[in-house]
């Protein structure tokens, strides 16, 4: 009976995630025809085409490569959890962590759940707040792993060498299915409390652009702010890959909104172990793709992720 090689294993599971031989070269670190190569030795092991093609690109996989896919993560999840106890065996103590709350309720959930399998002697204490704040607290040694939002090409507290960038997304409007709040004069806003830094983008955008504006909603939780929006009380700019169900894009009548990044950094000092583990689990749940919803069916620019 053959074996089943974990690289190829892990270039199945990447494509699929990622959707595309391309980025998950890039996830991967290695080239496409490097990646194609280790696909095909993977068919020819198991005997069957694993993944539809269409006009060169991935159309999604075989009824084989889905079968082999879910199979993959869970055999790829106990190599790394296996190899994580005796590679990772001081992983241990406290570990303070910094992030924007539309991670909590994302991305967090998976990654705690992956850490905490992995790593069963570390504590995480969480603390989130506007990124303004918490790359105050990173700099000053309250948090070991700080996660933060900024706005591309802008001066703002969150930048530097000690920063690294995660993803770049569009930032856009959404508004609720059915509302007419996008045509208000003025125009209502949700928006996140002083500091954010989607708020002062958008409000430097609107005013920019001559557009008036009052403040119909204010607060720190996305969940929250998005039943303000699909209520139809107001228009948010929040990332694309925060367009939910009952969230659509606001496409005409309204100004460009610049590029969002999500970047993060370690505390002063030498990271800590569990910080740097924790943070790759992050950049692993942040490679997958974002799909727009029916809202924002149609959108032509890709979140993009950076490794």
């Amino acid at each position: 009976m053959p074996n089943l090689d974990m690289d190829l294993l892990r270039s199945l599971v990447a494509i699929a995630d990622c959707g595309s031989f391309s980025a998950a070269a890039a996830k991967l670190g290695r080239t496409q025809s490097a990646i194609s190569l280790q696909i095909k030795r993977l068919e020819d092991t198991v005997g069957h085409a694993l993944l539809e093609r269409c006009q060169g690109r991935v159309a999604g996989p075989t009824a084989e490569g889905q079968v082999l896919i879910d199979y993959g993560r869970r055999i790829l999840r106990l190599n790394d959890e296996a190899c994580s106890c005796f590679t990772q065996p001081a992983l241990a103590g406290n570990l303070r962590v910094g992030l924007p709350e539309e991670l909590m309720e994302s991305v967090f959930p998976k990654v705690l759940a992956e850490f905490s399998r992995s790593c069963p002697r570390v504590r995480i204490s969480v603390r989130c707040d506007l990124s303004v704040r918490l790359a105050a607290q990173a700099e000053a040694g309250e948090l070991d792993l700080a996660i933060a939002k900024r706005i591309a090409g802008q001066s703002q507290p969150a930048e530097g060498a000690q920063w690294k960038l995660l993803r770049r997304e569009p930032l856009i409007w959404l508004t609720g299915e059915g509302s007419d709040a996008a045509r208000q004069s003025p125009l209502p806003l949700a928006v996140f409390h002083e500091g954010c830094v989607f708020r002062v983008a958008a409000l430097a955008a609107l005013t920019g652009a001559g557009l008036a504006w009052t403040t119909a909603f204010v607060g720190s939780s996305y969940t929250a702010m998005r039943h303000a929006v699909v209520s139809g009380l107001a228009v948010t700019p929040l990332p694309l890959s925060l367009a939910t169900t009952g969230l659509v894009q606001v496409r005409e009548g309204l100004p460009a909104l610049p590029e969002a990044e999500l970047v993060a950094r370690f505390g002063p000092g030498e990271a800590l172990s569990s910080a740097r583990y924790l943070l790759e689990l992050f950049e692993q749940q942040l490679w997958q793709p974002a799909v727009p919803l029916s809202g924002t069916k149609g959108f032509d620019s890709p979140v993009v992720a950076v490794a």
